[in-house]
């Protein structure tokens, strides 16, 4: 599978370089694909270079699947993908390959997640008007009100949570909005528009700094939470957050402190644990659960009422 994953970052990576009209030479290339190069096994301290040799196997190997890798007079390499849609299809196994395990390209032995992963036809699409710069006619389904609107995009970032994948783009229409987040499963048609120039001022790592999932519109803050020991257990293995620390434990309870924004992404991930959560802080946090639970409460009894009739 290494093998696999290193073929298609040599391929995106000179594909890339050419598009901007540069042929990169075999030691830049080396130093690009050297990340994905395994240590030898009969030497673990030495590091296991990308050279000529291996290279020259894996284009090869691309070769072999329709991806001809070609060296020019001044020795720099370029990839001639006129009239050829499989590097994009080769592109888009490969993000999907390192982000999900696709189930086709796993072992034997692992068995995959059943639930699928949402959005995923829409990603070479989003994955070339990225790299190029262009803008993106969406035609978009709207859960909340169930209608169909068009949106034009400036398409910068992909970013995948709970089997779904979803767009980081500037909307056209409302620029004064740094970005907004488009799920690709409710994405009903997508073209591709003009050249733009992108804003390289635009900061997609700090609003996901404090946050969980996707949502970013609340403001941070001091988060305690109280667990039973067989939830504390689960979340001290695998945190909910990198803020994420333990202050206290008792017997029977697990206490922990987050620093985060209360979206409603964090608060569907808490209600999974529902049946040992306390939120000790903050109080409105506390009671907007509580008229969740309580609006639970009266849906379910009234169901209950009904059928007891």
């Amino acid at each position: 599978m290494e093998k696999i994953i290193r073929e298609f970052a040599l391929l995106r990576y000179i594909r890339n370089c050419n598009r901007k009209g540069e042929f990169p030479k075999f030691q830049e290339i080396a130093k690009e694909m050297s990340p994905y190069v395994k240590e030898r096994e009969d030497n673990k301290e030495r590091k296991y270079r990308y050279d000529k040799q291996l290279f020259r196997r894996d284009r090869e190997a691309l070769e072999e699947k329709g991806c001809k890798i070609e060296r020019n007079k001044e020795n720099g390499y370029s990839f001639n993908e006129e009239g050829s849609e499989l590097i994009d299809n080769f592109l888009t196994a490969y993000i999907l390959l390192t982000a999900q395990n696709k189930k086709s390209l796993l072992p034997s032995y692992a068995i995959p997640e059943s639930r699928k992963n949402t959005g995923s036809e829409h990603l070479s699409d989003c994955i070339r008007a990225i790299e190029t710069s262009h803008e993106l006619q969406l035609t978009y389904y709207d859960y909340r009100d169930e209608q169909t609107k068009i949106y034009t995009v400036q398409p910068y970032r992909l970013k995948h949570k709970d089997y779904k994948w979803y767009l980081l783009a500037v909307d056209v229409a409302h620029p004064e909005i740094p970005f907004k987040s488009f799920a690709l499963e409710r994405i009903r048609s997508i073209e591709e528009g003009e050249f733009f120039s992108p804003n390289k001022q635009l900061d997609f790592v700090t609003p996901y700094r404090d946050a969980f999932g996707m949502f970013t519109d609340e403001q941070a803050e001091r988060l305690v939470l109280e667990f039973d020991h067989r939830d504390g257990n689960y979340l001290m293995a695998s945190p909910i957050h990198l803020s994420q620390r333990v202050v206290s434990k008792t017997n029977t309870r697990i206490t922990f402190e987050l620093y985060i924004r209360p979206t409603l992404d964090l608060i569907m991930e808490l209600m999974k644990r529902s049946w040992s959560l306390t939120i000790i802080e903050p109080q409105h946090l506390r009671e907007k659960f509580l008229n969740y639970w309580g609006e639970a409460i009266k849906r379910n009894k009234k169901v209950k009422s009904i059928k007891t009739q």
